[in-house]
């Protein structure tokens, strides 16, 4: 039986008929939560039943605030049901009382998504106007699928497109078609062909169609662009703060509706487009917003930052909604372009539902939904108080609360007290569900934000952070469309436990093929299901750090699995405080250590926290982490195996997590790199572009690590890599991208220098650090594309190899040249700069001139000028004419010891100096240097790690 343990991140794990034992271990009583809830033995049948009365409870009670009318007029159906009449066409559903609801059943257009946008309070004085902070008026762009037929106008003889249907995301909106669209005209079911030219009409056999693209935008006019004042007509302040009362924003809302209007344009937008009804004409790409971050007030003219307005006001941004997408099902139904889904203008119809809301939240949120609301305020860490301005101060997001608008607080809180209270159900069942709940949270908050490409909404946390939006979309509750609604992260909780029972995975055609030829020839596409009959069994999962696995014995595990922190990239605990606050309110009396303090815990998350550790956070990270590698080390049996993946953009992270797996005892069995998470996303809803992705596996350090020089090391590495060259040119032939072939390099280099960790010198008594070997093997990967070039010598330090090959024979370089140059080498041109190489004027770096550097060496002690290309400086400079400093006196102190690489050095700047005087200074060095050396061959020396067998050698 093999005994498995698995830590960190929030990892499906999964069991084995087999007789594996798993063990799941995390700090975060979110992650282990979660978790726990992925490997639950739950009955699928209670679940399912338990979800279906908590939208019988909820459903009738928010429908008033989500249903809507359809375009051309298209209505819903009330129903009373223990009548069974049909309410009339003039019935209102704000005026049903909250407790008859249940009472009724909607069926009909609903709303899917309302979009919100954050409005600049104009500081100047005597102003206050609000402005709507909108980069551009396009707020939707949509392709759309028509069928159409080419004809010809039997009458004026003109060409046109006859299209089935009019392809319209906003069909009530007014409409303008661009002046680069070709001709067409919308067949008339009754009338028949309507020419466009000419106005002829015609009954004529089509035949058969061809599908085509519409491209379609939809724009927010001007006149709800020029924003509103800070207070209506009698002096009553505006609200639309989270903060503000419901009077004030009701006041707010039903201003804002009453000037709004769309425009959708057909065609590629032009320069200038018009509104057909009201004359309009305007720039579809001229937005409020002048440059990043900032408005321009559109009474004063006034250009002012967002933040800075925001946070004068003490509260939120004000929003005001400007559009609801919509399902119309008669629409649907019928076949019409756009699926049934449509774009309306945010009307006093809609604003009028909000503030309905708005008034039950404020009657109910201290009463009987008092205890399924978060009340605590957002508290101090790097995400909320360093990162984005200050979410808390700046941007106004004070309580957690505040990070939602009071329909969604009325909809999270109603489905909470649900999913606790309604039927009688078990805990574990209602513990179950609570998983689609904080889906649910994801989706449905003030950080969401619409992608139009797309054309979906995008979850909060989709970039890890709390950056505050300017532009927001609120999602649905019930209906069966749109992006993270209820239904969906629902589904989720059945598709995961009827994986569990039956798992499947997928294996590649390609892969089958290889296997079996004629059982591939019977499948389609690239992949297909396949089945092992090996379900997820009992697991242990338990939360803590894991520095502290005092449940687990030494010495009893076989493998551990892990996905350590990403440094300072992802602030877990921080991140996951959006979700505990929820659900803390259900799960503190049913777990009290994990879930009764206010936030998740914070102090030993390994992470590079400036907000918790800000004299060196960087350094409580590795420390932090080193802790827990050397615990999993005291778990692990002496032949046992830790294996993790990494992924970072950077080196420096990469570098903190090698030196504290290497300081805990491990060394490097193997790499992997892997394609499958290549990228996390790109642009700005991803979390950042991930280079590195690789899986490490690591073995328990049993012996001492051999002394090695690095000279050596390198040329043994560059001799397997060499082995490996065949193979790797054969990958890249396959479409192995050039970033997997590096880590493959890399990861040959890291697995030599792991099994001499502490032990590989640069210079007697002077080991390598893991961020200098990272450079050095950089280098190794890098010096293909210096064919043709005198590389610097082998035996130089990593950081002089890394600048002389930056600067080659160059005197100076750009700081863009130079940062392109050192890009993901881990090295920056501040370093030169620190260790005096050269100096930035003007965004231009020079080298120091080599009598420059002799001079500023001049009378300290010799006992500090250990550097390699320290060395070569200082006795190139004193070579210098008339420098006024004799090379020799600086060779001949008993204080100095020559670096194994100084000969090499001046040998290579002799030839390769930056100029005429440098290289002649360089070549005096030389001579001066071999009569010091033959000088000192009669004495004996100490044998070392750098003599002879020419690894040295040219």
């Amino acid at each position: 039986m093999a005994d498995i343990f698995m830590g960190g991140g929030t990892t499906l794990v999964e069991g084995s008929r087999l007789g594996m034992q798993m063990i799941g271990n995390d700090l975060n009583p979110v992650a282990w939560f979660v978790v726990k809830q992925e490997l639950a033995e739950v009955d699928l049948g209670q679940v399912k039943k338990l979800l279906a009365d908590i939208e019988a409870e909820v459903k009738p009670q928010v429908m008033p605030y989500y249903y809507c009318d359809g375009p051309a007029g298209e209505k819903g159906k009330w129903t009373h049901l223990p009548t069974n009449k049909a309410m009339p066409a003039d019935f209102d559903p704000l005026t049903i009382p909250r407790d008859e609801r249940k009472d009724y059943k909607y069926e009909g257009p609903e709303v899917i998504y309302t979009f919100w946008a954050k409005h600049g309070p104009c500081q100047v004085t005597g102003c206050g106007h609000r402005t709507p902070i909108m980069t551009s008026p396009v707020m939707a762009v949509k392709s759309l699928t028509v069928r159409h037929w080419a004809h010809t106008c039997g009458k004026c003889g003109e060409a046109f497109d006859v299209e089935e249907e009019a392809a319209r995301m906003a069909p009530d909106a007014p409409f303008y078609v661009a002046p680069t669209e070709s001709p067409y005209s919308v067949l008339d079911r009754k009338k028949g062909v309507i020419c466009p030219h000419c106005g002829h009409t015609a009954l004529v056999n089509l035949g058969k169609g061809k599908n085509k693209k519409v491209e379609l935008s939809l724009l927010v006019h001007p006149q709800w662009l020029a924003g509103e004042g800070k207070q209506d007509a009698n002096g009553q302040p505006y609200g639309g703060s989270a903060q503000d009362d419901v009077a004030a924003t009701t006041r707010w809302d039903a201003a804002r509706a009453a000037n709004i209007r769309l425009l959708e344009v057909r065609g590629v937008l032009p320069d200038e487009v018009t509104d057909p009804e009201t004359g309009v004409t305007f720039a579809p790409e001229k937005g409020t917003v002048p440059k990043k971050s900032n408005y321009a007030c559109s009474a004063c003219g006034t250009v002012q930052d967002v933040l800075t307005t925001v946070k004068a006001t003490g509260k939120t941004g004000p929003m005001a909604a400007y559009a609801v997408q919509g399902y119309a099902p008669k629409r649907g139904e019928a076949g019409k372009p756009y699926s049934g889904r449509f774009f309306a203008a945010y009307d006093a119809a809609h604003a009028r539902q909000y503030d309905a809301a708005f008034a039950e939240w404020e009657a109910r949120k201290d009463a009987d939904l008092k205890d399924y609301w978060p009340r605590s305020a957002v508290p101090f860490g790097f995400m909320t108080g360093i990162a984005n301005g200050d979410i808390r101060e700046g941007h106004g997001f004070t309580h957690w609360w505040t990070m939602f608008n009071p329909r969604q607080l009325l909809v999270h809180a109603q489905l909470l007290k649900a999913i606790m209270n309604v039927g009688s159900y078990s805990w574990a069942t209602r513990e179950y569900v609570l998983g689609a709940y904080q889906q649910y949270l994801r989706n449905q908050n003030s950080f969401c934000f619409w992608d139009s490409g797309y054309d979906k909404l995008v979850p909060h946390m989709s970039n890890n952070n709390f950056h505050p939006k300017n532009n927001v979309v609120e999602n649905c509750v019930f209906p069966v469309l749109g992006r993270g609604n209820w239904a969906s992260c629902s589904e989720v909780l059945i598709e995961g436990r009827e994986w569990a029972v039956t798992p499947w995975d997928a294996v590649s055609l390609e892969t089958l093929k290889r296997q079996d030829a004629a059982l591939a020839a019977q499948f389609t596409g690239k992949s297909e299901k396949v089945y092992p009959g090996d379900p997820v069994g009992e697991v242990g999962v338990f939360q803590g750090s894991s520095t502290d696995l005092t449940h687990v014995a030494t010495a009893s595990l076989d493998l551990v699995i892990t996905d350590p922190p990403f440094g300072g990239l992802l602030h877990y605990s921080e991140l996951s405080d959006f979700f505990y606050v929820w659900l803390r309110l259900a799960l503190k009396d049913k777990y009290p250590d994990y879930f009764r303090a206010e936030y998740t815990p914070k102090s030993l998350e390994a992470v590079a926290n400036r907000a918790r550790e800000p004299e060196d956070p960087d350094g409580f990270y590795q420390r932090l982490l080193t802790q827990c590698w050397r615990e999993a080390h005291r778990l692990l049996k002496p032949g046992g195996i830790l294996a993790f993946t990494f992924h970072h953009s950077e080196d420096e992270p990469w570098v903190a997590v090698l030196e504290s797996l290497f300081d805990a005892g491990y060394y490097l069995e193997a790499t992997y790199p892997i394609r499958s998470d290549e990228t996390k996303g790109e642009g700005e809803f991803g979390s950042k572009t991930i280079e590195y992705d690789i899986i490490h596996v690591c073995r328990k350090r049993t012996e001492e690590p051999k002394p090695v020089s690095w000279g050596r090391m390198r040329r043994e590495v560059m001799a397997d890599v060499r082995q490996l060259q065949a193979m790797l040119e054969n990958h890249a032939k396959e479409g192995l991208p050039a970033a997997d072939i590096q880590v493959i390099r890399r990861g040959k280099a890291l697995e030599y220098f792991s099994r001499h960790y502490g032990k590989v010198f640069v210079d007697e008594g002077r080991a390598i650090s893991v961020r200098d070997a990272l450079v050095g093997i950089n280098q190794l990967i890098d010096e293909d594309a210096d064919k043709g070039k005198e590389a610097s010598p082998v035996n130089a330090e990593p950081i002089t190899r890394q600048f002389l090959r930056t600067f080659g024979v160059a005197a100076e370089l750009k700081r863009d040249q130079l940062q392109k140059f050192l890009k993901g080498s881990i090295t920056t041109p501040d370093e030169f700069v620190q260790r005096g190489w050269c100096v930035e004027k003007n965004k231009v770096f020079t080298r120091t001139d080599p009598l420059d550097f002799a001079r500023e060496w001049s009378g300290k002690h010799r006992r500090k000028l250990t550097s390699d290309l320290d060395q070569a400086l200082v006795l190139i400079g004193a070579c210098f004419d008339n420098s006024g400093i004799n090379a020799s006196d600086t060779l001949k102190n008993g204080h100095f010891k020559p670096h194994v690489a100084l000969k090499p050095l001046l040998e290579w700047l002799h030839r390769n100096g930056p100029d005429q005087p440098t290289r002649n200074a360089a070549g005096r060095a030389v001579s001066i240097y071999n009569v010091w050396h033959a000088s000192q061959a009669h004495r004996p020396v100490q044998g070392s790690l750098f003599d002879g067998d020419g690894e040295y050698g040219a």
